[in-house]
């Protein structure tokens, strides 16, 4: 019957073909009432206290119109339901996307003050990337934001809307509730839809129930709400994922013009970069190979010591001590320049990067006129490779009166090349 076209008449006269000693139209119509009566009978869900919470998007949007007369945008309307007491939360977003699926999601656990078990939602990208014959693969930006609040994801079946009927209702309530008494509002921002949203959830989590004593947010108070998992100590840090990037062949991926190195085994294989606003993160087949402060300057590179081979460490430990030994040799104010390039860098790749072009400026504009402008720099605090290489272009230092460059000053304890080693 769930073919187009057929008829329940169509059935019995092809059956009757095949069994020609079969019964009547008319009970055969009886039979088959009685087979759809007992086909349609659902179980009666019953859900604990912080068991779990339904999550949905409404069907609705609400128009968010532009003060200046540009387009109007369409905000998207985020309902989550906890399954004993039907507490309610109404949230409005810019998106269905994962970012900010996860944010209402954060926003939720704030208000409830606590985290079910497991999170209940439906087959959205933001919350399932694929469904496999033998597993479901979880988003992993909504898996690590879960896992952060020690719960779960349990997506429903997909077309399976009975697996999800507290979120299914609470959707249509949430409409009939709130979005319908908002109808005719002109709304100029989120932020101002969010605060009416606010008070219509309030309204609807304090009205009566119509069959049992009290309301949603007595039930909440008096017994779910102690049975929530306590939140964690500190907030969710929203993330954003790149996949499948190339581990170049010096062991180092690339993200937004800047460089962070993996383990040299996983030269010129493929990683996952999960990266939020201080931190990244790198993924080798789901297993965490790396970790790094996220690099300010384009162009740079972060390097973890134990990711290079023995041999790359023996040569850059080398190279610092040779480089310092040259700017001995040249002048007090190179020196000093020398020394701050390795030394006050978080990462001493940087450093010697740095030092080993300055050595290269000197031998272009020969030695003596480079001693001169580190002495007009240092005074200055001017110690940019870029810096530098400007004064020496441009004969900045030149342009000024200065008869007898600044006097080399030793502050605090300097460092020989035997800090770096013993010199080769």
């Amino acid at each position: 019957m769930r073919r187009p076209d057929a008829t329940l008449e169509r059935l019995w006269r092809e059956w009757r073909e095949t069994t020609p000693e079969g019964v009547g139209y008319s009970q055969f119509a009886m039979l088959y009432r009685v087979w759809t009566k007992n086909q349609h009978v659902v179980m009666r869900r019953t859900h604990r206290p912080g068991e779990k919470l339904f999550v949905d998007f409404a069907g609705r949007t609400v128009e968010i119109r532009d003060q200046n007369g540009g387009p109007s945008t369409f905000a998207q309307i985020f309902v989550a339901v906890l399954g004993y007491s039907n507490y309610t939360y109404i949230e409005a977003t810019a998106s269905q996307t994962t970012k900010d699926w996860l944010k209402c999601h954060a926003n939720c656990f704030e208000v409830l003050g606590g985290v079910p078990e497991w999170v209940v939602s439906d087959n959205l990208k933001a919350a399932v990337w694929r469904r496999e014959r033998d597993r479901t693969v979880i988003n992993p930006a909504y898996r690590d934001c879960l896992s952060h609040y020690d719960t779960a994801p349990l997506p429903t079946g997909v077309r399976k809307p009975k697996h999800k009927a507290k979120a299914e209702v609470g959707v249509q309530i949430a409409q009939r509730w709130a979005l319908f008494s908002l109808r005719d509002r002109i709304f100029f921002s989120l932020a101002e839809l969010n605060a009416e949203l606010r008070i219509k959830a309030e309204e609807m989590n304090r009205h009566p129930f119509k069959r049992l004593p009290g309301c949603r947010l007595d039930r909440f108070l008096e017994t779910e709400k102690a049975s929530l998992k306590p939140l964690p100590g500190t907030a969710f840090e929203l993330s954003d994922w790149r996949y499948s990037v190339r581990v170049q062949d010096d062991y180092h991926v690339e993200h937004q013009r800047r460089f962070y190195s993996v383990p040299h085994t996983l030269a010129r294989e493929g990683v996952d970069l999960r990266f939020t606003a201080t931190v990244i993160e790198i993924f080798h087949r789901g297993r965490r190979v790396a970790l790094h402060p996220l690099i300010e300057t384009q162009g740079d590179a972060r390097t973890i010591p134990e990711h290079r081979p023995v041999i790359h460490n023996r040569v850059l430990d080398a190279e610092p001590r040779a480089l310092l030994a040259w700017a001995m040799n040249v002048g007090g104010n190179v020196e000093l320049m020398i020394r701050h390039q390795l030394e006050n860098r978080s990462d001493i790749t940087n450093g010697v990067k740095a030092a080993r072009r300055m050595r290269d400026l000197a031998r272009d504009y020969g030695e003596v006129r480079f001693e001169e402008v580190c002495a007009y720099a240092m005074p200055l605090n001017i110690t940019s490779l870029r810096s530098i290489t400007s004064i020496l272009k441009e004969d900045a230092d030149k342009r000024f009166s200065i008869t007898q460059a600044p006097k080399v000053k030793v502050i605090g304890e300097l460092r020989g090349p035997s800090y770096f080693g013993e010199s080769a």
